[in-house]
C-alpha cells in the first residue's frame, strides 16, 4: 500500500518501518510526520508478498532487491536459489566442478560475476557450506578456471520452506560484512516472535514425480510456533524431510586434428574428427532432511534475546556409467574408416572396423557415502541503553562437512567396430556399434580401478558488537559503530585412494593375478538418451550395466587399503582465516534525502598448508652405492631429505610418490569506504545513487592447490615449468558504482532502472611468475639422465588482473485487472577481464517474465527464467561455456478449507537441455565445439498444506 504523502524518512523511523516489515502482518508505514495518518490495507497471499516486498525496498538506503515468504511459497522453489533466479542481475548454476548441471540450482552469482564474489549470510551471519561432490572438496588445478574447493555457498541445503525473508543488497555499506564485491544476500528466517497467533501449526506433505528417473518421492515440512499472551517469550521449531530421485543423461564429446601419424587414405592430415563420445548415465536419490530451532525472549521493552540453532543434510548417493567410444584410438592403431564424410575439414561420420585395439571402455562410479550437512548455533541480543543509545550483538559458530566414499571400476572391450555421425553441432553426435557386444570383447585391463575417501571441512567462529547513537534534529541522524571478528577454517582431505597391493619386493604394485568383475548382463535402460535429441540413444539396450554393489564388493576384496601405500599427495590443503574489521558510518537525512556514508577497516591473516611431489627416493630405483630403494623405508626418507624447505614435513611411502607439505603465512588489511543517496523526487519517485569499495577473499582453489606437473624443456627461458595455486593471492577488490531510479506509479507496482559498474583493482586470473622451485622432471642436458634439482621455473598459477562489469538493470511489476498480475526484468552485463574473457559466471543478458492470477480461493502464477551463455573456465587449452538456458516454471493452488489448500507445482516443464562448449579461434572448422549436453528431465510436486 502506497503512503498518502511523500515518503521523507529519518533514520529512526526507517528502523521501525524495517521491523514491521519483518513482522507477519501486511501493512504499509506513513512518512515520520506527526501530522499524518497512517493508511492500512490488510491484503493475503501474492498481493500481500508483493507490498512487504516492494516497501522494503522502496525505503532502503542502499540498492536492494527483497523477496518475502509469500513470494517463495506462491513458487515451486525447492530452495532459495530457485527464488533468486528471477531477481535483476541474479543469475544461477545448477551444478560446480565442472561436472555438469542437474535439475536444482545450487550457486547464485551477482552481476556478471562468479558466485564466489557474491556474499551470502543468515540473519546477518555467515553460513558454513560444503559439496557433496567428490571434485568440489578438494584443490583443483591452477586458476580459478578449473573444478575444485570454491569459497560460494551452495544453497542445496536451504530449502525455501525455512525463509520469511531474502534481501538482496546490489551496493554496500560500512556496516555490511565484507566479501560481496558484486553484492551480498541475506536469508532472513522467522522469529517466535514475528507471529501475530499464540499458536501456529504449519503442516505440508508432497510427493514429488521425476520424470526422468520415473519414479515418485515424498516431501514433509512442518513448523510449529509458540509465545505467550504478553507476547515477551516464544518457541518455534521447523523441520524438514524431502527426498527425490534425480536422473541425468547426457553426452561429452572432445575433438582433434588429424597428424600425420594418425592420417590415411580416407582421413587427411589436418582433419577435424571426433576423438571421444562419452556417454553418461547419472542416477542419484537425495534425502534431506534437518531443522531449525528458535528462542526468541523480550524480558522488558528494551532487551531482546535470541537464540537459534540450525541443521540440515543432504544423503547424495549416486552411481554414474560412462561409455567411452574413443575414435583417436582407432586412428592410433591405423584403422581406416569405412563410409567416411568429410565436410568443410571435418569429419561427420565414419565407421570404424577396429579388430584387437581396445577402442572402447566402460568406467562406473559408485558413491553410497555421498553426503553434505551444515549447522549453525548462534546467540543475539538487541538493547536500547536510553533513547540516543542502541547496542546489538551476535556470535555463534557453523561449520559444513562433505563426504565421498566411492568405487571406479573401468572396463574396455577389444576389437569392437564402431561408428560415429556427427549432426547439429548444438545437438548429440550419434554413435552405435554395427557389430554389437559380445562376452569375447570384455577385455578386463589394469587401470584405475579403486576405492576413494575424500572429505571437506569449512568452519567459522564469530562474533559482532554493534551501537548506534541517535541525535535529534539536523542533517547527521545517528552515528553507526562496531567490530566484528572472525576465524574461518577450510580443509580438504583425501587419506585413501586403494589400488594394486604392493609387490614382495616393495618396490612397486603387483603386475596382474586379479579376478575379472563379473557382469549380470544387464545394460543401459532402453531410453537412455532420447532426451538429449535425435541419435543419442543409439547405445541404449545394449551397453553393459555394471551392478554398483558387485563394483564394491570387487574393490573390497581384491584392492590394497592400506592408509600408508595408498595416501594421495594432490588434492589435500587446509586454508585458515582470521580476520578483524571495524567501522564508523553516519547516517544522514534531509527534507527530501536520506543516505549514509561510512569506512570499514578489515585485517586478515592466512594461512595456507600444500603438498608438493618430491622425484627423489622412487621406489624400485637406487641410491648412490647401488642400494635398492622401497616403500617407506629410512633410504628412502635419506634420499629426499636435502630436497624439502625449511619448516616442511616429508612423506614417503606413497604409490603416488614422496611428498612434503608446507604452510605459507601472509597477511593483509583494506580500507572500504562506502556512500549513498536516495532522493525522494515525489510521493511516486524515487532516486538512488551509491558507491564503495568493496572486498572478496580467493577461491580455495587458487590459494590451496599443490604446485606441481613440473616439465623440462631445454629450448625454454626458464627450462623449467610448472603449474599450482598461490598461497600468497591478494584479495578480489573492486569498485562498486550505483545509480538508479524507481517509479512507484500505483500500489504494488513498480518501473525501475539501474546503472551499474564494478571496476576491479584487482580480480583473480590466469598468469605466471618466476619461482626457484625443486624440478622433479629435469635432466642432465649433456646425458639426458634424470637429475631432479631446485633451479628457476615458470609457474602457471592464479594471479591478479584487473576487469570491469558494468550494466544495466530493468524491471516491472504490476497488478493489471481483476485479480492478475505480470511481472518482467531485464539486465545486460558487459563483464571482462583485463584480456578480453568475459568474468568466469557472467551473463550478458538475463531476463525474467512472470504471470500470476489470485482470488479468495485460487491462485496460480508462470514465470520463464533465461539467460545467455557463461564462461565457466578452461576445458583443456580452450575457453569452455555454458550455453545460453532457459526454464519454465509453474504453480496452482486452491484453497478448499480456511486452513487447508491443494498445491500442484512444476519445476523445469520445458525440461531442458545444458550444453556446454569450447570457444576455439575463428580459422579452425568448428568455432563453437559442443563438449557436453545434459538433460535430467521435469519434476512435478502435488501436495497438501494445513496452516492452524
Amino acid at each position: 500500500m502506497q503512503p498518502t504523502s511523500s515518503p521523507r524518512l529519518r533514520p529512526t523511523a526507517l528502523a521501525a518501518f524495517t521491523l514491521l516489515m519483518g513482522a507477519a502482518q501486511a501493512q504499509t508505514a506513513a512518512p515520520a510526520d506527526a501530522d499524518n495518518k497512517l493508511e492500512t490495507v490488510l491484503v493475503t497471499g501474492i498481493r500481500a508478498a508483493k507490498d512487504k516486498s516492494l516497501a522494503a525496498k522502496r525505503y532502503a538506503d542502499g540498492v536492494t532487491e527483497v523477496i518475502s515468504a509469500e513470494d517463495i511459497g506462491k513458487m515451486p522453489d525447492k530452495n532459495v536459489a530457485d527464488a533468486l533466479q528471477r531477481v535483476p542481475g541474479i543469475n544461477t548454476a545448477t551444478g560446480t566442478g565442472g561436472n555438469g548441471g542437474y535439475d536444482e540450482n545450487d550457486r547464485v552469482s551477482m552481476r556478471g560475476t562468479s558466485a564466489s564474489l557474491s556474499l551470502v549470510t543468515l540473519n546477518g551471519h555467515s553460513v558454513a557450506s560444503a559439496d557433496w561432490d567428490y571434485g568440489d572438496m578438494i584443490a583443483g588445478g591452477a586458476g580459478p578456471n578449473t573444478s575444485g574447493s570454491a569459497r560460494s555457498v551452495s544453497f542445496l541445503l536451504l530449502p525455501s520452506e525455512l525463509v520469511s525473508q531474502v534481501v538482496v543488497h546490489k551496493s554496500a555499506q560500512a556496516d555490511d560484512i565484507e566479501g560481496g564485491v558484486a553484492g551480498s544476500i541475506d536469508i532472513i528466517t522467522r522469529r517466535p516472535l514475528d507471529f501475530k497467533k499464540p499458536f501456529t501449526a504449519e503442516v505440508g506433505v508432497q510427493g514429488v514425480y521425476s520424470d526422468r528417473a520415473g519414479k515418485t518421492d515424498p516431501q514433509l515440512s512442518a513448523l510449529l510456533n509458540w509465545k505467550n499472551a504478553s507476547n515477551t517469550f516464544g518457541v518455534m521449531g521447523q523441520f524438514f524431510d524431502e527426498r527425490r530421485h534425480v536422473r541425468r543423461d547426457g553426452q561429452t564429446r572432445s575433438y582433434g586434428v588429424a597428424t600425420a601419424a594418425q592420417a590415411n587414405a580416407a582421413v587427411p592430415v589436418g582433419t577435424t574428427f571426433v576423438t571421444n563420445v562419452a556417454t553418461q548415465l547419472f542416477e542419484q536419490e537425495r534425502k534431506r532432511r534437518g531443522g531449525v530451532l528458535g528462542v526468541q525472549w523480550k524480558p522488558s521493552d528494551a532487551l531482546v534475546l535470541n537464540g537459534e540453532a540450525f541443521h540440515s543434510q543432504l544423503d547424495a548417493s549416486y552411481y554414474r556409467q560412462i561409455f567411452n567410444t574413443d575414435f583417436a584410438n582407432s586412428l592410433n592403431s591405423k584403422v581406416v574408416p569405412t563410409g567416411a564424410v568429410i565436410s568443410n575439414g571435418v569429419l561427420t561420420g565414419a565407421t570404424f572396423a577396429n579388430t584387437t585395439n581396445n577402442g572402447n571402455n566402460l568406467q562406473a562410479t559408485y558413491n553410497p557415502g555421498a553426503a553434505v550437512k551444515t549447522n549453525y548455533y548462534t546467540g543475539d541480543f538487541k538493547l536500547k541503553v536510553n533513547d540516543s543509545l542502541n547496542v546489538n550483538g551476535l556470535a555463534g559458530t557453523t561449520k559444513a562437512e562433505g563426504k565421498a566414499d566411492f568405487y571406479e571400476h573401468y572396463m574396455s572391450f577389444r576389437g569392437v567396430t564402431q561408428a560415429y555421425t556427427l549432426g547439429d553441432e548444438s545437438g548429440p553426435t550419434r554413435i552405435s556399434l554395427p557389430n554389437g557386444l559380445m562376452a569375447s570383447n570384455w577385455n578386463f585391463i589394469r587401470s584405475d580401478h579403486n576405492h576413494t575417501l575424500a572429505s571437506s571441512v569449512d568452519r567459522e567462529d564469530f562474533a559482532q558488537l554493534d551501537g548506534e547513537w541517535s541525535f535529534d534534529g539536523g542533517v547527521l541522524n545517528s552515528l553507526k559503530f562496531g567490530w566484528r571478528g572472525a576465524d574461518h577454517l577450510r580443509q580438504a582431505y583425501r587419506p585413501l585412494k586403494t589400488g594394486w597391493p604392493m609387490n614382495a619386493a616393495g618396490t612397486g604394485q603387483v603386475d596382474g593375478g586379479l579376478p575379472q568383475i563379473a557382469w549380470d548382463g544387464k545394460t543401459l535402460p532402453s531410453d537412455f538418451g532420447a532426451s538429449l535429441g535425435d541419435g543419442a540413444g543409439g547405445l541404449a539396450g545394449y551397453v553393459p550395466s555394471l551392478s554398483p554393489s558387485t563394483i564394491a564388493q570387487w574393490s573390497e576384496a581384491n584392492l590394497s587399503n592400506d592408509p600408508v601405500f595408498n595416501r594421495p599427495a594432490s588434492g589435500p590443503f587446509r586454508v585458515g582465516e582470521k580476520s578483524q574489521a571495524l567501522y564508523l558510518m553516519a547516517k544522514l537525512s534531509g527534507d527530501a534525502w536520506r543516505g549514509n556514508v561510512g569506512l570499514r577497516y578489515v585485517k586478515t591473516r592466512t594461512s595456507v598448508t600444500t603438498n608438493t611431489g618430491l622425484s627423489c627416493g622412487a621406489a624400485g630405483s637406487r641410491a648412490a652405492d647401488g642400494t635398492l630403494i622401497t616403500y617407506g623405508s629410512a633410504l628412502q626418507a635419506s634420499e629426499c631429505a636435502a630436497f624439502v624447505p625449511a619448516g616442511a614435513t616429508l612423506t614417503t611411502g606413497s604409490r603416488f610418490g614422496n611428498f612434503f607439505t608446507m604452510t605459507t603465512d601472509s597477511q593483509g588489511s583494506e580500507l572500504l569506504p562506502s556512500a549513498s543517496l536516495v532522493f525522494d523526487v515525489s510521493k511516486q519517485l524515487t532516486v538512488r545513487a551509491a558507491i564503495a569499495k568493496t572486498m572478496s577473499r580467493p577461491e580455495y582453489s587458487a590459494l590451496g592447490t599443490a604446485i606441481g606437473n613440473f616439465q623440462f624443456n631445454p629450448a625454454s627461458t626458464p627450462v623449467s615449468t610448472a603449474s599450482g595455486g598461490n598461497p600468497k593471492l591478494e584479495p578480489v577488490v573492486a569498485k562498486n558504482f550505483n545509480l538508479g531510479v524507481e517509479w512507484y506509479f500505483q500500489p504494488r507496482s513498480l518501473l525501475s532502472a539501474q546503472v551499474f559498474v564494478i571496476d576491479f583493482d584487482s580480480l583473480i586470473g590466469a598468469g605466471s611468475s618466476v619461482q626457484y622451485l625443486f624440478n622433479t622432471a629435469a635432466k642432465d642436458p649433456v646425458t639426458g639422465v634424470l637429475k631432479p634439482a631446485f633451479m628457476d621455473t615458470t609457474v602457471s598459477q592464479p594471479i591478479s588482473v584487473t576487469g570491469k562489469s558494468k550494466g544495466v538493470e530493468l524491471g516491472w511489476e504490476q497488478p493489471l485487472w481483476g485479480g492478475f498480475g505480470a511481472n518482467a526484468n531485464y539486465t545486460f552485463a558487459d563483464a571482462k577481464e583485463a584480456n578480453g574473457n568475459p568474468i568466469m559466471g557472467a551473463a550478458k543478458h538475463t531476463y525474467n517474465l512472470g504471470a500470476y492470477y489470485e482470488d479468495e480461493r485460487f491462485n496460480a502464477r508462470i514465470a520463464y527464467a533465461h539467460r545467455s551463455e557463461i564462461r565457466i573456465g578452461l576445458y583443456g587449452a580452450q575457453q569452455s561455456y555454458a550455453a545460453a538456458s532457459g526454464t519454465v516454471n509453474a504453480s496452482f493452488g486452491m484453497k478448499l478449507t480456511d486452513g487447508l489448500s491443494l498445491n500442484i507445482e512444476g519445476l523445469n516443464l520445458n525440461s531442458p537441455t545444458l550444453r556446454y562448449f569450447n570457444k576455439v579461434p575463428t580459422s579452425t572448422a568448428l568455432p563453437e565445439q559442443t563438449t557436453a549436453l545434459y538433460n535430467s528431465g521435469r519434476q512435478v510436486y502435488v501436495g497438501l498444506r494445513y496452516k492452524y
